[in-house]
């Protein structure tokens, strides 16, 4: 066997280069490799390093469903070069793989931390053809045998904590068998490859708005566990199901089948997955998510709120509640000043004389709640020393809005020829230059004629899908 083995950080990575040239991730643990936890060789056909579909390839291998297994050229994909290195994280590896008849190449990140017990890992795509080829479908990581450490039968020992989360009801765990959940071992003396799929999934801007981006898989034979978060702020995807005998996980962004999502790529053009962490501990829950939070902490760039988290007054919960006056504010500036407050946001409603939500849009303060200007309010919070701030959905024009009706269509996202409606808002499109001068636009009138310092940017109506 021709292996690339790492121990690092008490992560145990192990993948082979096969006599057909591809590239297998046969182990990722905190445990040791034993080559007899792959039940048989023909089973390595699941072991896949990554996963690509490309438009108009045949898939002639078996996958059931819409699984993202055997993809095209994902299952023809060989080994063209590695490298192994350090760089001021700590450990870096990057396995090159390519496919002949399209010309496409793929590169796996494997970045890892100096004494943290986490992979980030990502997958660069390359189009190294003469044509076109349209992307899919992209692994960011895929793992196969997250089942196969210990002797006893999988529905006994794999527990999966997935965090459900949403608006008024946040990061709630829960705790499944994977039984429960609908992939019971029924048929263990054959390789099943079933059509059934435990997945999380977001489509749209609210990232979060189903379930947090993580999940916790767990041994409780070996009290070995994986736990992993995808890192985007929009579409994402993550399942687990069966192929050849064994269990696999696959983490990625935006796909075609849940998101709508594709990217063409022109010769030389390339794509850079949404990027992932994977990590491993012989701990329990508390010191996987102790790990994570190490991770985090290493990743999240330098900024002002590292050193200093300022305190932020905003005036619309258990407060105003989007009904701001400068009658209503002027004590309220008082009273966030007299307690230390560094920051006063004059939240929704400010540009509205009555009920706001329909006519967001052009963003101009209204003289019926602030009779001598917005500024006097500005100007007030100013020479009680702190910052002033405003609110602002910049992304959306109510239906009400004056503006609508004075620029076209494409400023709006459009699907089947009509304009996309959410709770009487539309959606601005954003690839349309003109759009993105209107909203630069509005910033420098509230910070250049209001005095504005601070802006909080809310974000209330997910569209999922984009345009046709």
């Amino acid at each position: 066997m021709n292996l690339i083995t790492i121990n690092e950080n008490n992560i145990n990575m192990v993948l082979e280069i096969t006599k057909e040239n591809e590239v297998k991730l046969l182990h990722f643990s905190a445990l040791p490799f034993d080559e007899r936890d792959i039940l048989a060789e023909r089973q390595k056909v699941g072991f896949r390093l990554v996963e690509i579909n490309i438009s108009g390839l045949d898939r002639p291998l078996e996958r059931h469903g819409t699984k993202y297994i055997v993809t095209a050229p994902g299952y023809r994909m060989k080994y063209d070069s590695h490298k192994d290195y350090y760089n001021e994280l700590g450990r870096k590896l990057e396995i090159v793989t390519f496919d002949y008849e399209t010309g496409i190449y793929v590169t796996s990140h494997f970045q890892f931390y100096k004494e943290i017990s986490v992979v980030r890992s990502w997958s660069e795509v390359i189009n190294k053809g003469k044509e076109t080829q349209t992307l899919e479908y992209i692994s960011s990581f895929n793992l196969t045998g997250i089942e196969k450490e210990g002797i006893l039968d999988r529905d006994e020992k794999m527990s999966l904590k997935i965090p459900h989360n949403s608006w008024q009801r946040e990061i709630q765990w829960e705790t499944y068998s994977l039984e429960k959940l609908g992939i019971a071992q029924s048929q263990p003396e054959i390789d099943q490859r079933s059509s059934k799929v435990i997945a999380a999934t977001n489509t749209g801007n609210w990232s979060t708005k189903e379930y947090l981006p993580m999940a916790y898989l767990e041994n409780l034979e070996t009290h070995s566990n994986l736990f992993w978060q995808i890192e985007h702020n929009g579409s994402w995807h993550w399942e687990i199901s069966d192929q050849t005998g064994h269990l696999y996980i696959q983490l990625s962004g935006p796909t075609e089948t849940e998101s709508h999502w594709f990217k063409n790529l022109k010769p030389d053009e390339s794509f850079i997955s949404v990027p992932v962490a994977v990590g491993v501990s012989l701990g329990n829950f508390d010191v996987a998510m102790g790990e994570l939070t190490k991770y985090r902490r290493v990743i999240r760039r330098p900024n002002k709120d590292n050193e200093g988290l300022g305190i932020i007054f905003n005036d619309y919960m258990n407060c105003l509640w989007g009904d701001p006056t400068t009658e209503k504010e002027l004590p309220l500036i008082d009273a966030a000043a007299e307690v230390g407050c560094e920051y006063f946001c004059i939240d929704a409603g400010w540009y509205s004389a009555g009920f706001w939500w329909d006519n967001v849009g052009e963003w101009l303060p209204s003289k019926e709640r602030f009779p001598n200007g917005l500024k006097e309010v500005i100007d007030y919070i100013r020479s009680k020393n702190m910052i002033p701030g405003v609110w602002l959905e910049i992304e959306v024009m109510g239906i009400k809005c004056p503006k609508v009706q004075q620029v076209p269509e494409d400023w709006f996202f459009v699907r089947h020829g009509k304009k996309v409606y959410d709770r009487s808002r539309y959606q601005l499109d954003f690839r349309n230059p003109e759009v993105v001068k209107y909203a630069n636009e509005v910033i420098d009138r509230l910070i250049s004629e209001y005095g504005v310092g601070y802006i909080k940017m809310d974000y209330n109506m997910s569209l999922a899908l984009g345009q046709n």
